[in-house]
């Protein structure tokens, strides 16, 4: 009696470990069936067997059953189903992604709120570990933009999120990579002013994205290492935004601020004009003393012709009365000796 009861135990214990692997594997099996589908359609055939395999391998046969359970768990089978859909259509990345990330269900939503160009990506963002699991918990809170920010700028679209939030993200979609790399560096630097200068600053830059990342790229080329955006400074842009962003390259003093003139206008670099001498930190000083100095060359100009003439002048005087000293003295030695005349009068 005792051998059968224990023997009952043993089967039901069998029994019930047997059933736990086999819906442990069917779970899974979703998953890999999806990776079946997504290989068939990238190379345009039925996946093999061996194929499978081996990408099973590459994404762990772990990860895949440990993210099944974590979906169904969290979602139901029919989350799971929604995710094999996503798996097959964009590849192992969105496995990896939902086992990284926190929560699964927010992030599904997401992945499928975004444009089908984006999802593969943004699901290989959120597969990065740390910074995947903060791109998650980010995007739960301000949408798919986030996703989306990351997607077209990976490893940058997440500076602005983080620092800008939901302006950041969708300030950076307007940026091309060049200038979203340029315009990064000073995002946390835009994220410590007051608000109200924050917003007009984001404002400023989302309605001139070009001309503000090539005012960037020159100041950080003349400036390295210097802050472009402080509670200082930011009025002094927002106030002559107009100027700032005309032709020509805009002067910066040692402070890495932009020099203006007294007008209010911002000094600006014209190639190949006379005003070139005038660059720098002393423009609006240069700019009197150059005048000066051209009136000064004028009155020098004017003196030394007035010495000149006067040289002239006095060397004429000089020889008019020589002339006139050497008639004097002919006419005298005539008087005194009058024979010589009449000879002198006969001989003309």
């Amino acid at each position: 009696m005792r051998s059968l009861s224990r023997l009952s135990l043993v089967a039901l214990f069998v029994s019930i470990f047997v059933a736990a692997r086999e819906a442990h594997a069917s779970t899974g099996s979703a998953i890999i069936n999806a990776i079946a589908r997504y290989i068939g359609k990238e190379t345009g055939k039925e996946a093999t067997e061996q194929a499978v395999k081996k990408m099973t391998k590459e994404v762990g046969e772990e990860l895949i059953e440990r993210t099944a359970q974590k979906i169904v768990r969290e979602g139901g089978e029919k989350s799971l189903v929604e995710a094999g859909e996503l798996v097959a259509k964009h590849g192992p990345d969105v496995v990896r992604a939902l086992d990284n990330v926190p929560d699964v269900m927010p992030v599904l939503k997401l992945l499928d709120e975004l444009p089908a160009d984006d999802i593969g990506m943004a699901a290989s963002r959120l597969a990065a570990g740390r910074s995947g699991k903060e791109l998650a918990s980010l995007s739960a809170k301000i949408g798919a933009t986030a996703l989306r920010a990351e997607a077209k700028h990976p490893g940058v679209g997440l500076v602005f999120v983080r620092s800008l939030g939901k302006d950041g993200a969708e300030l950076s979609l307007k940026l091309s990579s060049e200038q979203a790399v340029q315009i990064g560096r000073h995002v946390d630097d835009i994220a410590k002013l007051p608000a109200s200068q924050q917003s007009q600053v984001m404002a400023l830059i989302s309605s001139n994205v070009d001309r503000f990342a090539a005012f960037v790229g020159r100041f950080v080329e003349k400036n390295p290492g210097k802050v472009l955006f402080t509670a200082a400074s930011a009025p002094i842009i927002l106030a002559n935004s107009e100027a700032i962003f005309g032709d020509g390259e805009i002067e910066f003093g040692p402070d890495g601020k932009p020099i203006f003139r007294p007008n209010g206008e911002p000094i600006r670099r014209q190639p190949g004009l006379l005003p070139n001498i005038t660059n720098g930190v002393g423009d609006t000083v240069k700019a009197p003393v150059q005048t000066s100095l051209y009136w000064a060359g004028a009155v020098v100009v004017v003196l030394l012709s007035l010495f000149g003439g006067s040289k002239v002048w006095k060397h004429h005087q000089k020889d008019k009365l020589e002339l006139m000293a050497a008639r004097r003295a002919a006419n005298h030695e005539t008087a005194a000796n009058p024979q010589v005349a009449p000879t002198t009068q006969n001989q003309q």
